[in-house]
Parts: C-alpha cells; structure tokens; sequence
C-alpha cells in the first residue's frame, strides 16, 4: 500500500470513528430523552403509522378542542369573533367536517351542512363515519355505526390518549363549563379531502403523519448508518491508532499551561452555550455539540498517549532553551554559568516581589493571592530543580567512574548508558567509544596471538618429521666406517645442527602449548631447593667446562612449592644455560634460594659478556642479548622459562643493570607442620 494510500485509510478510519460514536450517542440520548421526558413525542410516532388517523391522539385532541371552542362560541353568544370563527368553519370547501350547533330548542343554530338532513337523527350522509354529539352534559361518539367507549372509569388523564371532551366524573379542567343547555353534533369523513379553497382543520393530521414518517425513517438511517460506520471503523481499527498518535503529536506541541487554559475555557463557555442554544436552533446546537466533542476527544487522547504531557511546560521549555544554550560548553562552565542563572533568577523574584510586599500595594483579588503565594512557590521550585539536577550530575559522575574503574580491571561487556540530555552524557559515550575500541583492540590481538601460536605449533609438528628422518640418516652416517676424514667431519656438523634443530623445535612446540594454555601440569608439592641443586647436578659437566665461578646459597631446611617439577626442572635448566652460554668469561655466577613475605625466591645473576639492551624484552620469543646473534642460541630460553613458571602459578621477572643480568622466579611457599 502506498503512502497516499496509507493515509486515506489511516484518515477514513478516524472519521468512521469518529462519525459513529457522534451518530450512535446522539440517537441514543434522543431516544433516552424520548422514552423518559417526552412520552407524547412516542404518542406521535404511534399516530404516524396509524392507518386510521381516527385512530390517532392528535385527533382525538383536535375533535375534542373543536368541540370546547364550539362550546366557548356558543357561550358568548353573537359577536364579531363568533362570526369570524363560524365563517372559519364554513371556509372548509371540503366539507371534512360537518357541525350543528345550538341550544335544545335550535340544536342547527350554526350549522354548516347545505343539504337539509337532521345531522342529529338522521343517519350518516356518504363518506362520513364518525359522529360526536354532546347532549350539554356528556358526550357520545359512534364510528362506522359502532359506540365508542368516550370515559372508561370516568376519571380524565392527561398524555394517556383519552378523549379531550367534557363529562368526566373527575375532571377540574371542564368544572367551570356551564353548556347544559347547549348540543353540538360533529360529523368526519372516513377519508380527509384536501379543499379546494378555505381551510380545514384535520388536514394538518395527514401531514403531520408524514413529517413524523420521515423523521422516523431519518432518525432511523442515521442510527444504522451509524452502526455501519462503526463497523467500518473495526475493520479499520489497526490504522485508528495511527490517526490517534497523529493528534496526540499534534496536541503534544502545545504547552501544557495552555491546554488546561483551553479547557477550562471550553468547559466553561460549553455548558451555558449549549443549554441555552438547545431550542433555539439545532443545526447551531449539533455543530457546537460535535466540535466540543472532538475537543473532549483530544484530550482524553492527549492524555492517552503522552504520558508526561504535564511535562511540555513553559518553565521545561524555557530550561530545555538553557541547555541548549550550554551546548558546545565545557562541562565545568556550564556547571558555573547553572549556579549564577539560578543565583540572577532568584535574584529577579526577589526585587520583584519584596517591594510589593512591603510597600502593601497588593489588591484583593484572586491575581494578587496568586502573585502573594506563586513567587515564593517559584523561587523554591528553582531550587529544588537545580538541585535536583545536581544530584543527578553527581549520580552519574560516580557511575562515570565506575566504569572507568571497570574497563581498567578488564570489563568491556558491561553496559553502560547515562538518561538522554544527562551533563555527563558526552563523556559517557566517549567512554563507551574508548571502552569498545579497546574491546575490538583486544579482541584482534588475541586472535592475532592465537593464530601466531597455531601457525608456530603446525609449523614445529611439520618439521618434527623430516627432521627425524635427517637424524636418522645421519646416525646411518655416523656408523660407516670406510667415509673420509672430510667426509665425517661433515656428518658431524650435520649432526650437531640437527640436534640444534631438534632441541629448537621442540622448544618452539612447547612454548606455543604454554601459551595457548593447552600444556598438561601435574602440580605437586616438591622442595625447591632440591630441585635446584639436581639440576646443577645433572648440568655439572657444561659448569666445570665453562670455566664460570657458581656461588651458590640455597637453604639446607626443605623451601616447599606446589608446581609442576618437571617444568620447574626445565626453567632452571633454561636459566643455567642462559649463565652458561652469555656469561662473561672467568666470571662469576651467583644462585641463591630465600623466603621472603612468604615467597620462596630464586634468584641467578651473571655477568653478561654481550652489551644488553635495556629496550628489549628479554623473554619475548626469539629475542637475544646477543644482537650480533652470532652465538649458539635460540632466543626461545627465558620466554619458555617465563611460560612455564606462569603456566605453574609462579611469578618471572629479569632485571638488566649495565651489563649486569638477573632472572628472579618466585612461588608462593608451603608451611609443613
């Protein structure tokens, strides 16, 4: 559906809506209205569907007032109005009505009938059935040649359809008529004829009939076309919604102050306007009464949908203008600049209302009461604001650092968001900005690491079988004994690079496990200071040939570690190849085992024969003291000796003072009772 579309629907929903809630109410207070104030309007929509309009009350008050104004005519005897009104009667070309009128001596004193029959005993001329006839005390009417009950039990009662007419038993209306001497005789005509000139005085029943029809029949087609209407609107209900949010946007622009003011207005000027305008005109009536409805309608809406409509003030707008101005301002001049606004507002209220006040030229109204009253109320409500405000800056200072104490301990994944138009909001996106490019930072380093380590450990596992084959090949070489002394020579140095070869990927495999945290521990609790002298003591050959002065002190009482002693065995090993291999030359090695704060602490300090460079991180893979790299070594010593003592809960650390090296390893030591 396109947006046009869309929006005659969205539109055609609102007013079948709207039309039919108008349509559906109004039928429904007429009918009420009606039903239970104005039971003789039922009584006219019963005589409009008589077929009969003998039948109907309208005549049966029309006959009888014929019958009382014939009687007041008599009474008066002869004169001008009597005249007028005989001539009235003899006006009806039609003759739809036929009267004698007179006294018991001269009953067709006035009379109106040309054609000489006695009205009063003679029988009905053609085209008449119905006959009244008032003998001075009651009266008796037949139709179509049968009695009508006129009285029933004697007692009249108004709006009940009872004949208008005197004789009732109980019955003050006809208490003062004095007509006993008086007999009048009406006829009417089965089927009323319309004159061709003059006027008559039933003729206004037929078309009273038919204006009450059509009304009916209007009444009717408006209530069901509002049924349909509102069918229309359940089938379209969905897009209602969207016409209700419409006007709640649109009522949602004013301010609050004027809304109230609006409707207070309407509700004071609706209520006299409409009682007073209600039968005057009603075409006037229905348009103000719908229009106020829709007013109503808006604001219920309005309340329906904005929830903090009471909120979209003069005073917030005026604040929410403030803060805009404060916009592109540091956050510590717009907390200044906040604090002298209220101070100069304050301020203005003051010089304002403490003159008046004192100087008493306050009158008695109701705008001096709510000058008295609002100016005090005004300038604690500032306060209250800004310090409201305050206090919520300060809440989400606190929460701004905790979340910096949060990313400095590592969390990145906890979210954090400060309310829309907070004063630390900037700095709270900013920190979430930083907070997830660290995250992304990380993230990308970790992968890049892991993917670094699975490449070394693929690589190493690549290598380890070639490698093994040229080992084995060169054992095969090693056993001929007919080769040249050249020739063996070569198979040496084959050998030796090999083993070099194999010793270094061997130690590449093992870092990269200790790194990937993959490498299998099985932690115990050993003594150190064993651990270390076995392993001189396997390594005593290389320190005897290396010329190097090993000053020993490990403690004769057991140092007891949890750790992996196999691992363990390999960082000193590592570490006392390290001495070996850059020592300076006839120099000295210091080895010394301590209990420091509970810790036991290893510590081997050696002379380096190479300049170190404090810029280079020692333990990093492949780094060397010796930049020329022109000795033997791997560079992979003292990161595998750093991995393997963090891997077994320990702490490594290397220290370089000129050409002095140290390599400190630390474990958290274990009483034995």
């Amino acid at each position: 559906m396109d947006t046009k579309s869309k929006k005659s629907t969205v539109a055609l929903s609102f007013l079948c809506f709207f039309l039919s809630i108008i349509i559906l109410i109004g039928t429904l207070c007429a009918g009420l209205y009606v039903v239970f104030l104005h039971k003789e309007i039922l009584r006219e929509v019963d005589d409009a569907f008589q077929p009969d309009f003998q039948n109907t009350d309208i005549f049966r008050q029309t006959t009888g007032n014929q019958l009382l104004a014939i009687l007041d005519q008599l009474s008066q005897g002869s004169s001008d109005e009597a005249d007028s009104y005989w001539s009235l009667l003899n006006s009806d070309s039609g003759k739809n009505i036929l009267y004698s009128a007179g006294t018991e001596n001269n009953p067709a004193k006035f009379t109106n009938d040309v054609s000489g029959i006695d009205l009063n005993t003679d029988a009905l001329p053609q085209g008449y059935n119905f006959k009244l006839y008032f003998d001075g005390t009651k009266v008796t009417i037949t139709k179509g040649g049968k009695n009508i009950n006129v009285y029933g039990d004697g007692t009249y009662r108004s709006n009940h359809g009872m004949w208008y007419v005197p004789g009732y038993s109980v019955n003050a209306n006809f208490s003062n008529l004095k007509a006993e001497n008086f007999r009048v005789t009406i006829l009417v005509r089965k089927e009323l004829i319309e004159p061709v000139s003059g006027y008559s005085l039933l003729a206004h029943i037929p078309a009273n009939q038919r204006n009450v029809r059509v009304m009916v029949f209007v009444c009717s087609g408006t209530f069901l076309l509002g049924i349909l209407l509102l069918i229309l609107y359940i089938l379209f209900r969905s897009y209602k919604k969207q016409a209700d949010l419409a006007l709640a946007r649109f009522s949602g622009w004013f301010w609050f102050e004027v809304k109230v003011l609006c409707t207070g207005m309407l509700i004071y000027l609706d209520i006299p306007f409409l009682s007073s305008s209600w039968n005057s005109n009603g075409i006037i009536w229905g348009l103000c009464a719908v229009l106020s409805f829709f007013c109503y309608y808006l604001v219920i809406n309005d309340i329906r949908y904005n929830h903090a409509f009471y909120r979209h003030n003069i005073f917030n707008s005026a604040l929410k203008y403030y803060r805009w101005l404060e916009q592109g301002k540091p956050f510590q001049k717009q907390m200044v600049q906040r604090f002298w606004a209220l101070l100069a507002a304050e301020l203005l209220l003051l010089v304002i209302y403490l003159p008046t006040i004192v100087w008493g030229h306050m009158g008695s109204n109701l705008a001096s009461y709510l000058f008295v009253f609002g100016v005090p109320v005004a300038m604690v409500y500032l306060i209250y604001r800004y310090v409201r405000r305050f206090s919520h800056t300060v809440r989400d200072i606190g929460l701004l650092t905790d979340q910096i104490s949060l990313v400095k301990s590592g969390d990145f994944s906890t979210p954090f968001e400060l309310p829309e138009g907070a004063d630390m909001g900037q700095a709270a996106r900013e920190l979430s900005e930083i907070r997830s490019g660290i995250q992304t930072a990380v993230e990308e380093q970790v992968k890049s690491e892991r993917l670094k380590i699975d490449l070394i450990t693929n690589v190493s596992h690549d290598i380890k079988t070639p490698l093994t084959s040229i080992i084995g090949y060169v054992d095969l070489l090693k056993q001929e004994k007919e080769l040249p002394e050249h020739v063996k020579d070569y198979v040496q140095i084959l050998s030796e690079k090999s083993d070099r070869l194999k010793n270094m990927v061997q130690d590449i495999f093992d870092i990269s496990k200790a790194t990937s945290g993959n490498i299998e521990l099985k932690q115990e609790e050993l003594d150190l200071g064993k651990l270390i002298r076995q392993t001189m003591a396997d390594m005593n050959e290389e320190i005897d040939g290396s010329g190097l002065a090993f000053k020993v002190d490990i403690p004769e009482k057991p140092v007891m570690i949890y750790a992996d002693g196999q691992r363990i065995y390999r960082v000193f090993q590592n570490l006392l190849n390290n001495a070996l291999q850059y020592s300076l030359e006839n120099s000295r090695v210091f080895l010394t085992l301590s209990i420091q704060n509970g810790m036991a602490k290893a510590t081997i300090k050696n002379t380096s024969k190479c300049e170190l460079n404090n810029q280079n991180d020692l333990t990093e893979r492949f780094v060397r003291g010796d930049s020329s790299r022109s000795t033997g070594g791997s560079g992979l010593g003292l990161s595998i000796a750093r991995s393997f003592t963090e891997a077994c809960g320990g702490h490594f650390r290397i220290g370089i003072d000129a050409d002095l090296f140290t390599a400190e390893i630390e474990f958290k030591q274990i009483i034995i009772e």
